[in-house]
């Protein structure tokens, strides 16, 4: 595909998902404020350039951005791996999805709900916009708050979402070339194996999306920058089967471009998980690259 045409498509994406700019960008410290967002920063101060920097973005889950800090499927060597991830000099910024914590409608958290993609999604729609787009947005102000600080080396980042999450980072860095790594987490499928098969929360519909293509053609707009998908072969979620199918389009628009080894695909025995051993490991790659 060629630069021209890939733009026209991230284009016509932004389209579909009905994403606006935020109008007035916040600061870093502004987010934190508000709840939105959670910083964990290594001791002492940034080196040269920055911190090499994670993003890590929560599933469908009550925690928000505190999953990632407290859910025990998240741990490794006895401790959550943001915080080895800290010590080991990333800084690693946690947001919440737009409908998760902080940003939850004062009526949905009022009847003991979990999350208000429901209420959001719906309101979205009538104006012509999606929830996903409106967190594709938020994604995308954050990224500008962490230009904007100073501390991260925006060049080494990484981007790893679970589940809901992972569609969130995934249409993100479909639409924000920022994004020099995007990690995966039991986050890939096509509409056939998983959003026609089985009831999902309206938050992952974009209407008009299969005229467009499939999450492997959205996937296929990070190429040329480097994509692993991380997926269990037993996900009663996003089915294996559907994970492999979408791979199929990434890896050809891979290959088109000359980068064989830009889009890989980890299958692991488990099922519908976070795999934070995978994800420590491919973020020790990171930190290797990042100080050498």
């Amino acid at each position: 595909m060629s630069r021209g045409a890939a733009s026209e498509r991230v284009e016509c994406l932004a389209r579909l998902l009905g994403l606006e700019r935020s109008v007035k960008p916040r600061r870093l410290c502004q987010l934190v404020a508000d709840r939105e967002v959670h910083v964990l920063l290594p001791e002492g101060t940034a080196p040269a350039g920055g911190y090499p920097t994670a993003v890590l973005i929560h599933g469908h889950s009550p925690h928000g951005y505190d999953y990632f800090r407290s859910a025990n499927e998240v741990y490794v060597k006895g401790r959550p791996v943001v915080e080895l991830l800290r010590d080991a000099g990333f800084a690693v910024v946690l947001p919440s999805l737009r409908g998760f914590g902080a940003t939850m409608d004062p009526a949905d958290r009022a009847l003991g709900l979990e999350h208000s993609c429901e209420r959001f999604a719906r309101q979205r729609l009538l104006v012509g916009r999606t929830l996903l787009g409106d967190r594709v947005r938020d994604l995308i102000e954050l990224l500008d708050a962490m230009e904007m600080d100073g501390r991260f080396d925006m060049e080494s980042l990484v981007t790893a979402g679970f589940s809901g999450g992972g569609t969130a980072a995934l249409f993100h860095a479909a639409c924000d070339s920022r994004v020099p790594h995007l990690i995966l987490l039991s986050a890939m499928c096509t509409a056939r194996y998983s959003l026609l098969a089985t009831r999902h929360c309206l938050c992952n519909y974009v209407p008009d999306l299969l005229n467009f293509g499939d999450w492997g053609d959205v996937a296929a707009l990070v190429a040329p920058r480097r994509l692993t998908i991380v997926h269990g072969e037993r996900d009663g979620v996003f089915p294996f089967e559907g994970a492999r199918a979408a791979f199929t389009a990434v890896k050809t628009a891979y290959e088109a471009l000359g980068m064989t080894n830009g889009a890989v695909f980890l299958a692991q025995p488990g099922g519908h998980e976070p795999y934070p051993e995978v994800l420590w490991q491919l973020m020790g790659v990171g930190l290797k690259r990042a100080t050498t």
